[in-house]
């Protein structure tokens, strides 16, 4: 099973391998074998509530609200569970989260969609004619690539037996023509969910229905990804600059209908990263991995402070310099195509598979960072930041210098918001990694070294036993501990 937990995901988890390896440790010989001393471990954070990976407030929250409702007899409790097979079982949390994720992608549909019919009864054809295509075409093009998945599935599935005609036959009509994928692996995830967490199940059964759970939670995400980058984040540029640079007034419903369909699109952008990063990482079936909630609530807020004033920005110069501004994205757009390809993600062995990959993602980094390498990525995301918080301030210096609407309602605003959101999404990214990120005891600083750590290249690194004589003779083996 992969190990990189970087994007794109392996859409088919495969389980083979580990149910094999089950099967032989149930028939090996348990030999005690003392343990090797380890080297001092580093103090815990102070604000560290993940225990093995987990959330234990959402699990015990989960058990409650169970024992209150059905008293523990339609869903299997958490403690019973084997979690080297069930790291990611199925929470309360999820639960609410998808329900979220399902009614913010209507809500982000249908406030976009009455944003167009009212630009069509004003007669605003130019902003009709953007509006309605950052609704059709992102549609088509998500909903396409989800058939197109369960078309594999059933190539893979075809004479198995294990989904039913019929259940085929409603996957592919509310994809397309329906146009709700995305709402239809949303659906899949809770179905999956809920019976692996059934008490009337058996074991090999629940098994089962939390191997499928994760294959629908990841290809949810995925789904909800594209389509906010595709649909929502250009929506929210284009609506902040109609509104920059828009002269006619156009009534009390357009000024409330315009800002509710931006915050949705806002929304709706920050929440896709949160729920593939989580999705992600629960995808690789490992227990010390996973997001607790106040770990996904952090990196809300961090990615959330990120795209929101790269956005502001954005269209704040669009609204002052035009055609510049897609000259200026395009640049960007190659650089960071150019950049992810220097890196030599080996995700595909076709060239035009490769390229096709480097130019997505390098669209992707025009709002947020996205890291598509295994290994450190500090040095990476620090170089991309820099590049970013720079374009920001260069852009926002511009517009403030050209504009004549300093008198504006929003002139203010946009001087706080941007270099605001900077700070505040430094501040937050810091406190994920040191406080929320699964392995955040990992993550030791290296302002002042004591005598357990040797720290080089900007990089901690536990000192084993037999190393210390190295480090006390001034030899650097380069061996660091991955953060």
């Amino acid at each position: 099973m992969s190990r990189n937990r970087k994007i794109p995901y392996t859409r088919r988890i495969e389980y083979e391998e580990e149910d094999e390896q089950d099967e032989l440790d149930a028939n090996d010989i348990t030999i005690s074998v003392p343990e090797r001393a380890k080297p001092p471990c580093p103090k815990p954070n102070t604000f560290d509530v993940i225990k093995d990976g987990n959330d234990d407030f959402s699990l015990s929250l989960t058990s409650k609200l169970l024992k209150c409702c059905c008293g523990d007899r339609c869903w299997k409790n958490t403690e019973s569970y084997d979690k080297s097979k069930f790291p990611h079982p199925f929470r309360f949390f999820d639960l609410i989260a998808t329900i979220g994720s399902i009614l913010f992608f209507f809500y982000d549909v249908v406030t976009d969609v009455f944003l167009a019919h009212n630009y069509y009864s004003l007669k605003r054809w130019t902003e009709f004619g953007f509006t309605t295509a950052f609704i059709v075409f992102p549609m088509l093009v998500i909903n396409l690539k989800s058939l197109r998945w369960y078309h594999l599935d059933y190539n893979r599935e075809k004479g198995r037996g294990y989904t039913s005609c019929i259940v085929w036959f409603f996957r592919a009509i509310f994809t397309f023509p329906l146009m709700i994928g995305p709402v239809v692996r949303h659906i899949e995830y809770l179905y999956h969910g809920c019976k692996s967490r059934s008490a009337t199940l058996s074991d090999e059964d629940r098994k089962n229905h939390y191997k499928q759970m994760l294959h629908e939670d990841t290809d949810a995400g995925m789904m909800r990804m594209l389509e906010a980058f595709l649909e929502s984040a250009p929506q929210l540029v284009l609506q902040m600059y109609i509104i920059l640079t828009e002269t006619p007034d156009d009534g009390l419903l357009m000024s409330i209908i315009r800002p509710v369909s931006m915050v949705g699109s806002w929304i709706g952008v920050s929440w896709s990263l949160v729920s593939y990063h989580k999705a992600l990482r629960a995808s690789h079936n490992e227990e010390e991995i996973g997001l607790s909630l106040f770990g996904t609530i952090f990196y809300y807020i961090w990615r959330a402070c990120e795209v929101g004033p790269r956005v502001v920005v954005l269209a704040l110069f669009a609204s002052q310099f035009q055609y510049y501004m897609l000259i200026a994205v395009a640049v960007h757009w190659a650089i960071m195509s150019i950049w992810v390809a220097l890196q030599k993600p080996e995700f595909y062995r076709k060239t035009i598979d490769k390229i096709v990959f480097d130019v997505v993602i390098g669209y992707v980094l025009i709002f947020c960072f996205q890291n598509v390498q295994s290994g450190h990525t500090r040095y990476r995301a620090m170089l991309y930041y820099f590049v970013i918080y720079a374009e920001n301030l260069v852009m926002l210096v511009a517009w403030q210098y050209i504009t004549t609407q300093k008198s504006a309602w929003y002139y203010f605003a946009a001087l706080g918001i941007i270099p605001g959101g900077i700070v505040i999404h430094i501040v937050v990214q810091l406190l994920y990694y040191k406080c929320c990120h699964p392995r955040s005891m990992d993550i030791v600083c290296c302002i002042n070294p004591v005598q357990n750590y040797n720290c080089y290249q900007s990089v901690c690194h536990e000192i084993e036993s037999n190393e210390e004589s190295k480090a006390d003779t001034g030899v650097n083996n380069g061996h660091t501990f991955e953060v």
